[in-house]
């Protein structure tokens, strides 16, 4: 196959024969087509992979937050006065019961107890407790309403006819091609596995004691807009955990769905065109059976291209002579010649890489 020279089946049909084949076409292409392809998407898990390490980087080293409790208790109950509990009973003077006044030591009724307390119920532990809760319902969705072995159908058929007369010659091509594909989209054997192991890197998570403080305290999760606080806009932990949070939100809505459409018509476009030239092609090579050129034909041919060369030389430059042509003639013959079989092999490998691209054109088409 490397050494077939189509240029040389259209070099020895006479140009009034190819005339008479395109002329003459008769051809009539049918397409059949049955595609289905259902809906898998496995970007998610990567991107949860990608970014377990920085949830757990939160969680193992949360936000805390220091809360002040007031409460006016009575005097015995008091176990630390503190100076908050001082500054509130010399602005509150109804809560002094007496004052001694040999001393003048205060004995208050009641006074200010500040509770100081630690908290992990701040805005960004909230928001990574509402993301927890977003990635367990994406995957419960995704395990639910997936197929567990999407696919993909892509089934053609073309029927190809055609006839044409060349003189009193009469040619004629029946072509049926059918091409079938049914393959799983999920490529990864490790799809399920991956998923499991996510699984239990988020009861990882919900262990820990920032997650189990949350909720226990039953806290009210997050919603859109996020509030973009220093943590969240400066911290890389919360940057990709908000990365995260905008894909859940975008894709949480999304169903599983089969993608189908089947066609059935008459191609008059440029696939049919490409089969055309095809079958031209297939003509040309029967026609070089029992068909050779003649050699008085050959000659007739080189003669015909030394004049149109002969043509240009002359066009280019009116006033050269027969001597200076003769001369620059035998000089590039020489050249010629001492380059033509260095140069032979080069010029077959540009004409296979043409002759290629056109063969997969035709292949790349879409039916």
């Amino acid at each position: 196959m490397r050494d077939l020279n189509v240029s040389d089946l259209v070099d020895q049909v006479e140009e009034s024969k190819v005339d008479d084949f395109v002329n003459g076409l008769d051809s009539n292409m049918r397409v059949q087509t049955d595609y289905s392809r259902d809906s898998f998407d496995d970007k998610w898990v990567d991107l949860y992979e990608f970014t377990m390490p920085y949830l757990d980087k939160i969680f193992r080293n949360p936000k805390r937050f220091i809360t002040n409790e007031e409460e006016i208790i009575k005097i015995e109950s008091a176990k630390k006065i503190g100076v908050e509990s001082i500054k509130h009973l010399a602005k509150h003077t109804n809560f002094i019961q007496d004052i001694d006044e040999d001393t003048g030591d205060v004995m208050p009724s009641k006074l200010l107890n500040v509770f100081k307390e630690e908290t992990f119920n701040t805005y960004e532990n909230r928001f990574i407790y509402t993301l927890i809760h977003y990635m367990i319902q994406f995957i419960r969705l995704k395990k639910d309403g997936s197929k567990k072995d999407p696919r993909l159908k892509d089934n053609k058929k073309i029927d190809y006819t055609s006839t044409t007369m060349v003189g009193e010659e009469k040619v004629s091509v029946n072509i049926s091609l059918n091409t079938t594909l049914d393959t799983s989209l999920n490529k990864d054997p490790r799809y399920n596995e991956r998923i499991k192991k996510l699984e239990d890197d988020i009861e990882n998570l919900k262990s820990t004691e920032v997650y189990k403080a949350l909720e226990k305290e039953d806290v009210p999760f997050v919603t859109n807009p996020i509030k973009r606080t220093n943590v969240i806009l400066k911290n890389v932990n919360f940057q990709y955990a908000m990365k995260l949070w905008d894909y859940l939100n975008e894709h949480l809505a999304d169903k599983d769905h089969t993608e189908q459409e089947k066609k059935d018509y008459q191609d008059k476009g440029q696939l049919k065109q490409l089969i055309d030239e095809t079958f031209l092609l297939e003509y040309l090579t029967v026609n070089s059976i029992n068909n050779k050129a003649s050699n008085k034909d050959i000659e007739e041919a080189k003669e015909k291209t030394l004049s149109r060369m002969l043509d240009k030389i002359i066009d280019m430059n009116p006033e050269l002579t027969k001597k200076q042509l003769q001369e620059k003639l035998g000089d590039q013959f020489e050249k010629v010649k001492e380059t033509r079989m260095a140069s032979k092999k080069d010029i077959e490998k540009i004409f296979r890489k043409y002759m290629d691209k056109y063969f997969a054109k035709i292949s790349e088409v879409s039916f």
